[in-house]
């Protein structure tokens, strides 16, 4: 699949298959991520991967902490949002460095990375979705971010592996986007577009 097909036929997937996803495929995807433009090439991007029982944990803490809240209208979507972290078999929790202060290119070096992880996991045939009703709960997440110090082997094994790519995975914050991952169980039609027209203003237009 080419860049042009992935860009055109990418949809978000909220229906997962009950089919695992390969510790290879996450790495090919961090991969993709970590290959985003960077501001000052400072690379802000840090993935936290969960799967397994501590996907269920985290779920089960979104929720919790989500109940907690008082509601507002923008937060309709969540428990949606949280079903479909449930459902899927990866969900990947991206969070960006702090360097700049005030004028923050970090979020924009990290929506990069984000989109990249999202269209090699389409040409590799997988779905996403980009999820961020988690920033409703995030002192909740953070919390167990800073509990989890790799202690499994699965875990420190998961982290020699990203070292090997350049990619670090830290616990520093803020909490940025999760993106549910897995092999996609629907085929969302997509919703109409504005033409490019409509959207852009030119100066100098050369016809």
């Amino acid at each position: 699949m080419d860049i042009d097909e992935a860009i055109r036929t990418r949809r978000s997937i909220r229906k997962f298959k009950d089919k695992q996803v390969t510790k290879g495929q996450i790495l090919d995807i961090l991969d993709a991520g970590n290959r985003a433009p960077s501001a000052k090439n400072i690379v802000q991007w840090r993935f936290h991967i969960f799967q397994g029982e501590a996907k269920k944990r985290l779920v089960k803490v979104c929720r919790e902490a989500i109940e907690k809240i008082p509601k507002i209208p923008l937060m309709a979507s969540t428990r949606n949002s949280y079903n479909i972290m449930e459902q899927a078999p990866v969900v990947i929790l991206v969070l960006q460095t702090c360097e700049w202060g005030g004028i923050s290119p970090e979020i924009q070096s990290v929506s990069a990375a984000i989109q990249n992880m999202l269209l090699k996991a389409h040409s590799m045939g997988l779905g996403t979705v980009w999820i961020n009703d988690v920033l409703f709960v995030e002192p909740a997440i953070m919390e167990i971010l800073n509990s989890e110090k790799l202690g499994t082997e699965n875990k420190t094994a998961l982290l020699e592996s990203t070292k090997k790519l350049g990619i670090e995975i830290g616990f520093s914050g803020p909490l940025i986007a999760a993106i549910a991952l897995g092999y996609p169980d629907e085929d969302p039609k997509r919703e109409p577009r504005f033409n490019i027209d409509e959207l852009t203003t030119w100066y100098e237009k050369i016809e």
